[in-house]
């Protein structure tokens, strides 16, 4: 899994619903959740991580993929 992108593409679901650019989302995901520590969770673990963000329900698989709800 690359957290980067995994991060970009939380970003990007979160900020297309809110219509804004990632960039503007307040407060920023590091604020929420650490993002080297997602990668590590997801990294040593089987299933998905959820975490509530800016309203949402945000669930990442091992794999990176991103639900946002």
């Amino acid at each position: 899994m690359n957290e980067s992108r995994t991060v970009e593409r939380i970003l990007a679901e979160v900020a297309e619903r809110e219509g804004v650019r990632p960039t503007r989302l307040n407060p920023v995901l590091s604020d929420v959740v650490d993002p080297d520590a997602l990668g590590r969770v997801l990294r040593n673990t089987r299933g998905e991580v959820t975490f509530e963000y800016h309203g949402y329900t945000v669930s990442v698989t091992e794999d990176g993929a991103v639900t946002v709800a």
